[in-house]
């Protein structure tokens, strides 16, 4: 009889361990290392192109979407970006708001959901349609259907409420991308997308 306890015991302990670590430990995928090392580099990943008179109730908005806690999904782009919270820092230089990653942390399977990137920045154009002149996407974030080289100048984000955000692949990177002081010109820009797994990092 004593056996019979002590394996019912037994059974009671592993599931309740097993439900401990599902709910607050299980991640969606496995970790990957290099993607995690290029994300604490601080890449820019988006910038924002706004009206001089308009840059500070954008940047207000801006903040705003992303948190407390500064989170936020690319959901679109291809594997591994949608298994990762990208923690993101905003920073202005003259007319453009620039987002940087300074973390990528696994999803847990059980964690409360987070906004998603794309949809968020969408929104905040359909708020300001004559503030923001014009909005770039690293091309990695949008997995097209040619894959991530679809759009090597990044993508264009469009107004719209359509349950997918719609986006243009850019013919060429935005002159005012390079020009702005402290924000990453085309070639780096290329370079860090470029150091994404899919196309496995070199220098990671």
């Amino acid at each position: 009889m004593e056996g019979v306890l002590l394996v019912i015991k037994a059974w009671g302990l592993t599931a309740l361990m097993l439900w401990v670590h599902r709910r607050f430990f299980e991640r969606v995928a496995r970790a990957e290392p290099e993607f995690e090392v290029w994300c604490q580099r601080g890449p820019l990943i988006a910038a924002l192109r706004v009206a001089p008179a308009q840059l500070a109730p954008v940047d207000a908005a801006l903040r705003a979407s992303l948190g407390k806690q500064k989170r936020l999904l690319a959901t679109l782009g291809g594997w591994p970006w949608p298994n990762y919270e990208l923690t993101l820092r905003v920073s202005r230089v003259g007319r453009v708001l620039a987002l940087s990653v300074t973390r990528a942390e696994l999803r847990k399977t059980r964690a409360a959901p987070v906004p998603d990137l794309v949809a968020s920045l969408r929104a905040l154009l359909n708020e300001h349609p004559a503030a923001i002149d014009d909005l770039w996407l690293l091309p990695d974030l949008v997995y097209g259907k040619r894959g991530p080289s679809e759009a090597p100048a990044g993508w264009l984000v469009l107004a719209g409420d359509e349950p997918r955000p719609k986006l243009r692949a850019r013919d060429a990177h935005p002159t005012w991308l390079a020009a702005s002081e402290g924000v990453s010109a085309p070639a780096e820009v290329r370079q860090a997308a470029d150091a994404k797994l899919l196309t496995l990092p070199s220098e990671c």
